[in-house]
């Protein structure tokens, strides 16, 4: 993959020490800046596409609100315990 030389701005406790693991794993500080950005970006797409993916849901999914949960919690291990689906339902799309 090529490499396109890009600018940024370090504070100097960051740069002190991308200098200081550089140093230590015998790396250029240029190759650290691009691992980190990369473990970076890969963590953010893969969590904005699961809450996408969560946002999405709410449109298909059953969707049960908060004090419906709670309540049917409460039921649990009691002699009134109920399956969760004798909550009523906020939405529901066909």
């Amino acid at each position: 993959m090529t490499a396109t030389p890009t600018t940024i701005r370090l504070n100097e406790q960051n740069r002190e020490n991308i200098d200081r693991f550089s140093k230590l794993t015998n790396r250029s500080r240029s190759y650290i800046i691009n691992e980190a950005v990369e473990a970076y970006i890969q963590d953010r797409i893969h969590y904005v596409e699961k809450l996408d993916k969560a946002v999405a849901s709410i449109d298909s999914q059953p969707t049960y609100a908060g004090e419906d949960v709670f309540s049917w919690m409460k039921t649990w291990g009691t002699e009134e315990e109920k399956p969760l689906d004798q909550s009523p339902l906020v939405s529901q799309t066909n």
